[in-house]
C-alpha cells in the first residue's frame, strides 16, 4: 500500500521532537489516513496503524503496549501549539474534536476539527509532502524531523533542494537543548542523518542520492552562523507509478 502524507506548511511551526520515533510514525499515520476525509468521524482500526508505521519493527506486540502508545501521542499532541498563519491572521489550532481508542474493539474514532481539515486539503503550493514509507524507515527522532523539514523544500521537477537556516532556527526548529555543542549537532543528527537517509537498510532502496550539510561562519569570529542543507532524492532507475492503492488515484 502507497501512502503520501502531504499538508499546508502550517504545520511545520511546532516541533515533534518530543514524541518518541514510535509516536512520530503513528501521527503521521493518522494524518496520512485523514486527507479527504473533511471533518466527518471516521473509524480505523489498530491493524490500519499498526502496518503504515510499521508498529511490529519495534516488537510491541501486545494490544496495551499499542493502545499506550497511540493515547500517549494524543496526549502530547493536546500540549502542541500548533498554529496558522497567513498575511492577514493568526490562530492556534485544535488538531482533531475527536480522538477517541476503543481498546476492546480494536478500533480508533478520529473527527478532524475545521482548520486542521483545512491544512490536510486546502493545498496550493505551499505544501510538505513526503513518502510515509520513508518516514517509518527512519530511526532517529532527529532525522525524522530533520527529514519532514527538507520535503518543504523539495522541488517537485528535479526531486532536489536546499535549507538554508541559521544556527538558531535550526536549534528552536529541530528542539535541540541548549547543552548541544557544534560537535553534538554534527554526531547525534547531521551524521546519523547522512547514515539513515544516504544508505539502504533492508534491502530496501536509500531515500536520498546526496546529503550535503555547508557550515557559514559569521561575517566576524569564527562562530557557525548558519547552515545550507541540500539534498538530492534517490532517482529508481526502474520506478514504479506513484498510484495510492486505497483510493486508485495517482499521487
Amino acid at each position: 500500500m502507497y501512502e503520501v502524507v502531504r499538508y499546508n506548511n502550517g504545520l511545520n511551526t511546532v516541533p515533534l521532537r518530543k514524541f518518541t520515533p514510535v509516536e512520530m510514525d503513528l501521527f503521521w499515520a493518522v494524518c496520512s489516513k485523514m486527507k479527504r476525509q473533511g471533518t466527518q468521524t471516521v473509524e480505523f482500526g489498530f491493524e490500519v496503524f499498526k502496518e503504515l508505521s510499521k508498529y511490529d519493527r519495534s516488537n510491541r506486540r501486545h494490544r496495551d503496549r499499542f493502545y499506550s502508545d497511540l493515547k500517549n501521542m494524543f496526549e502530547k499532541l493536546r500540549t502542541l501549539n500548533f498554529y496558522y498563519e497567513d498575511e492577514r491572521y493568526y490562530e492556534q489550532l485544535l488538531l482533531f474534536q475527536r480522538f477517541t481508542i476503543d481498546k476492546e474493539k480494536e478500533k480508533v474514532i478520529i473527527q478532524a476539527s475545521e482548520k486542521f481539515e483545512f491544512i490536510l486539503n486546502s493545498i496550493s503550493t505551499n505544501f510538505t509532502r513526503f513518502e510515509l514509507e520513508n518516514m517509518t524507515t527512519l530511526d532517529s527522532s532527529y532525522v525524522k524531523e530533520l527529514y519532514r523539514r527538507l520535503m518543504q523544500f523539495r522541488n517537485n521537477d528535479t526531486k532536489q533542494g536546499y535549507w538554508a537556516v541559521t544556527v538558531d532556527d535550526f536549534r528552536e526548529t529541530l528542539d535541540i537543548p541548549d547543552s548541544y555543542r557544534m560537535s553534538d549537532i554534527d554526531k547525534r543528527i547531521f551524521n546519523k542523518a547522512k547514515e539513515e537517509l544516504l544508505e539502504p537498510k533492508d534491502n530496501s532502496k536509500p531515500i536520498f542520492d546526496e546529503l550535503s550539510i555547508e557550515k557559514i561562519k559569521a561575517k566576524k569570529g569564527n562562530k557557525i552562523q548558519r547552515f545550507v542543507i541540500r539534498f538530492k532524492e534517490y532517482e529508481d532507475p526502474n520506478p514504479v507509478p506513484m498510484i495510492n492503492f486505497m483510493t486508485g488515484e495517482e499521487i
